[in-house]
């Protein structure tokens, strides 16, 4: 955790509170790190005891600007399961620079983030795991298509189709992705495309984990079904696994021991 200090890529490393419910002795930090040209903030937590080396998770937070924003237990999440997490707010978020673009550059923060963290001596160098809600499923499924190092991958009520998003949301979430994506899938076709993995489903490469819940309004469970459609045609490895009556967030629900478990079920080698 030292390293964090150090790294020539991380401008702050600072001790925080860990937030309830999880354990007080797991080791979290807020990080600020270079991407690029931007500085992102973002977080890191490490298990309570031990040095590792530990398999690393990459988690990809929902919303848009500070909307959103991530929040330090859902790092600790994989610490407290004997993981190191990192998490990222994207540029432009939270006091970081630059301007996010909703799944175009900013992806960019999410791999970097990846770079760091398997450059620590405690995080294990076979690859590393990535999960993501929402947006943040966009994501990881964007990372998923570019990073072979990804061993398996998990998406919670996760934007497949940028197409079916924008016409299935409200004005307001239409406006956001005017602003963000640059216009609408009339007046830019190919950006929508390469943000929708349901047009780039043969290009995933870790096996992929897909939990919808049936009563989500922000992400509607058509996303999750045309998308195993698309795994399915493709030959990719993945299980789709529904929740009947859950909302977007998926209280209530096993989600996200499901998705440790499957991280569990594709070791890194």
């Amino acid at each position: 955790m030292k390293e964090l200090l150090s790294h020539p890529d991380i401008i702050r490393a600072e001790r925080m509170e860990v937030p309830e419910p999880w354990d007080p002795a797991i080791r979290l930090f807020s990080i600020r790190y270079k991407s690029g040209d931007c500085e992102v903030e973002g977080f890191a937590a490490f298990p309570p005891e031990g040095e590792g080396p530990w398999p690393a998770v990459v988690f990809n937070r929902g919303g848009n600007r500070e909307f959103g924003t991530l929040r330090p237990g859902a790092v600790c999440r994989y610490a407290a399961n004997g993981m190191a997490g990192f998490g990222s707010q994207y540029r432009g978020n939270a006091g970081g620079t630059g301007l996010e673009e909703f799944g175009g550059a900013d992806v960019d923060d999410v791999i970097r983030l990846a770079d760091i963290a398997l450059g620590l001596s405690c995080v294990r160098k076979e690859g590393y795991y990535m999960a993501g809600h929402s947006r943040g499923g966009m994501m990881t499924y964007l990372a998923c298509a570019r990073d072979a190092r990804v061993k398996a991958a998990a998406v919670c009520a996760g934007v497949s189709d940028c197409r079916i998003m924008y016409y299935s949301r409200e004005d307001s979430m239409k406006q956001v992705c005017v602003e963000l994506i640059g216009g609408t899938p009339e007046e830019l076709p190919a950006e929508y495309d390469k943000r929708s993995a349901t047009m780039f489903a043969g290009s995933i490469i870790p096996p992929l984990l897909i939990c919808q819940g049936t009563d989500d309004w922000r992400v509607i469970p058509a996303q999750a079904y045309y998308m195993d459609s698309a795994l399915t045609q493709a030959g990719k490895e993945h299980k789709l696994i529904i929740y009947p009556g859950a909302d977007h967030s998926l209280r209530g629900t096993a989600a996200y021991d499901e998705v440790i478990n499957w991280f569990r079920e594709h070791p890194l080698q």
